[in-house]
């Protein structure tokens, strides 16, 4: 709910503390017992499995929010909201992004511990959960956009795509982009590549024909997309020397990264500024640290070190495409 003339700390604050009640309401099982219909204190914390008390303060402190409304002692979801409580809305998995808000608040200690000393981030710090809550939060963007928007832009790679070629998704997660493109692309392989053991294995749940799943690059292949991921990477110089040296001739490099530009104040009014930068700080500028040293690629530098790795490791970007979702698609061959 507007609080007009709130300082902005206390703004912020605000909004901080009205995501941390939705998530745990949401863990709780409130936000769907309260997504079930009205109901007075009683029967939402019947639904839920939760004692009156907390769930009496959980939709008090929601209605203060402006997530819930309340009338006579009926507290029921509110009509704006209710596509973002229900994770409804196209484009964007809100209760993915909940659950994210969950899974980083656990391990902020521990981020701070590798900010503060310097070491290198345990190598299942971000694993787990976490990483099954950003799978969730990307795919409906690669759902929108990955096929229609980000590929199309290169209309040879669509035409390659359609004949049949082989594709490796470097960095795959959980398999999403991967099952999109293989049945968007029914006489092209895919193979889905990613060293974290625990995506690989959601990723293997449902695996379809033309498609394969494993933890390190193949020999060769047609064409290489990394989506959102290059700036994970502590080596990215070696691992683009590594896709040039498998690249088959007439082969492309497809790269998804954020489209800041470079610039503070430039990329401070972005509406993908506040969540991409803190979201840089806490997650990915920890997750490749190797020896106290971040990942070298930034993409809140305006991509001056993408550009550099790849023209480094024998890459010529043709174009990009400033897509959906705030990203800028690189096409590069050698």
């Amino acid at each position: 709910m507007s609080r007009p003339g709130l300082p902005k700390f206390f703004a912020d604050l605000t909004s901080w503390y009205a995501i941390e009640a939705l998530a745990v309401g949401h863990a709780l099982g409130l936000r769907s017992a309260l997504m079930q219909g009205p109901g007075t204190v009683a029967e939402i914390a019947r639904r839920a499995g939760v004692d009156e008390r907390s769930t009496a303060t959980w939709l008090a402190a929601l209605t203060a929010a402006g997530y819930a409304t309340h009338d006579k002692g009926v507290f029921g979801a509110d009509p704006d909201q209710f596509p973002f409580l229900a994770g409804t809305i196209p484009g964007v998995d809100s209760v993915a992004l909940l659950d994210f808000v969950l899974a980083m608040g656990v391990r902020v200690p521990a981020v701070i511990e590798v900010l503060q000393t310097g070491q290198d981030p345990a190598p299942d710090l971000f694993g787990n959960e976490f990483s099954e809550a950003v799978g969730r939060v990307n795919a409906p963007l690669y759902v929108e956009s990955l096929i229609a928007d980000w590929l199309a832009a290169d209309a040879k790679l669509m035409s390659a795509l359609v004949a049949g070629v082989e594709v490796v998704d470097l960095g795959c997660g959980d398999g999403t982009a991967v099952r999109l493109m293989a049945k968007a692309f029914p006489d092209s392989k895919f193979v889905g590549v990613d060293r974290d053991a625990v995506a690989l294995s959601r990723a293997r749940d449902s695996v379809p024909a033309n498609s394969s799943f494993q933890d390190s690059l193949p020999a060769t292949f047609d064409a290489v997309t990394i989506l959102d991921s290059l700036h994970h990477f502590s080596d990215p110089n070696a691992l683009l020397a590594e896709i040039r040296t498998g690249l088959r001739p007439g082969g492309v490099l497809v790269i998804a990264e954020t489209a800041y530009v470079g610039d503070v104040d430039a990329d401070a009014d972005s509406p993908f500024g506040t969540i991409g930068l803190a979201c840089a700080l806490l997650y990915c500028d920890v997750e490749g640290r190797r020896s106290g040293v971040p990942p070298p690629i930034a993409p809140q530098d305006g991509g001056v070190a993408l550009r550099r790795a790849l023209s480094e490791a024998g890459f010529r970007i043709g174009a990009t495409h400033d897509g959906a979702g705030g990203f800028r698609v690189y096409f590069a061959r050698p």
